[in-house]
């Protein structure tokens, strides 16, 4: 009974390293309280589910088809929570998308178009879209405050992180590759990532931050972690990077030069500009932005400001604490 005892007394003991182990990496705890008591149903649960060939429930998501990338993305990613939260197979349709085909850039074989003739779109409340077996939504007029009324339960950054960090992980072996080749090497992993849009975004949707903020932020940033002296700046304006250099000559600014590879503008992102592109340059030019994309994600810090779909959805790719994201404008939202 005594050897017992002394057992029963070691127990606590072992856990130690384990709580040591979490507090030292506190992302890691993060992402598992994220996956494991926030969200309805493991990783596997939704492989399992999406690979269902004959689904008795489906949500299938339009693409609208004329919006920007990361845009379109990251209300994608909403209706994908919601088909997880309501149990329903979730199915694309992206025949209008103007970046091209969907398996292009992501390898999900199950998440193709289903002509059902009974597809109904989703209503105000969920008691009625219960009664759907199969519904359907989009992100034009007022089907879009439909779905999102629909959605407020799925509306948080764990469950939308959730299904964005499967939907990436099923990235083309092509798309791995071209990011691979295409992405800047031997940075030190504490490096911060920094994302300046200029472009179409600025003419209505959002004003111009200032480079100066973020040099006053990353100035901060260097005085509690000196070690950080190396940025990678990702934007769809080429001088942008100049301009950083010239203002502090010292610091190692790095980027992919898009003026190698790009065929439509290099000055800011216009997207109509994008759309008269030829299917293989959309190609190109949309896994180029996903490399910088990966570049921000594998950041140990990221600014960018919350105005831009880019910066929401790079807040969704990452696996690190949200904190390591900061913002210059808005806080995040899911759409």
């Amino acid at each position: 009974m005594v050897g017992w005892f002394k057992i029963l007394k070691l127990i606590p003991l072992l856990f130690l390293p384990i709580a040591f182990y979490l507090f030292h990496n506190q992302s890691y705890f993060y992402s598992i309280v994220s996956i494991e008591q926030k969200c309805p149903c493991s990783f596997d649960s939704i492989a399992s589910c999406q690979a269902s060939r004959n689904p008795k429930r489906t949500l299938m998501y339009i693409i609208w088809g004329k919006g920007g990338y990361c845009s379109e993305m990251n209300q994608l990613l909403l209706a994908f929570a919601y088909s997880v939260w309501s149990k329903r197979h979730f199915i694309i349709d992206a025949r209008q998308w103007n970046y091209g085909n969907f398996s292009h850039y992501f390898h999900v074989p199950s998440m193709n178009y289903f002509p059902y003739s009974n597809r109904t779109y989703l209503g105000k409340n969920n008691n009625e879209n219960e009664l759907i077996d199969h519904a359907q939504t989009t992100r034009t007029g007022n089907i879009l405050n439909r779905f999102w009324i629909a959605s407020l339960k799925v509306q948080s950054l764990e469950k939308i992180r959730y299904v964005t960090h499967y939907l990436w992980k099923s990235l083309t072996n092509e798309t791995l590759k071209f990011i691979e080749e295409h992405r800047i090497k031997r940075l030190p992993k504490t490096y911060i990532g920094i994302h300046v849009r200029k472009g179409d975004k600025l003419i209505k949707e959002a004003r111009e931050i200032p480079l100066m903020e973020y040099i006053t932020l990353i100035e901060a940033m260097v005085k509690r972690k000196k070690k950080i002296r190396h940025i990678f700046v990702a934007s769809d304006d080429h001088t942008v990077i100049g301009q950083l250099r010239r203002l502090r000559p010292r610091w190692h600014f790095v980027g992919i030069d898009r003026r190698k590879h790009r065929k439509t503008d290099t000055t800011g992102h216009y997207q109509k500009n994008f759309d008269q592109l030829s299917e293989k340059d959309k190609i190109f030019e949309t896994r180029l932005f996903m490399t910088e994309m990966q570049m921000l994600i594998d950041a140990k810090y990221v600014l960018c400001g919350m105005s831009s779909n880019v910066c929401r959805f790079i807040q969704l790719l990452r696996h690190q604490n949200p904190a390591t994201l900061i913002s210059l404008d808005y806080k995040w939202r899911s759409t």
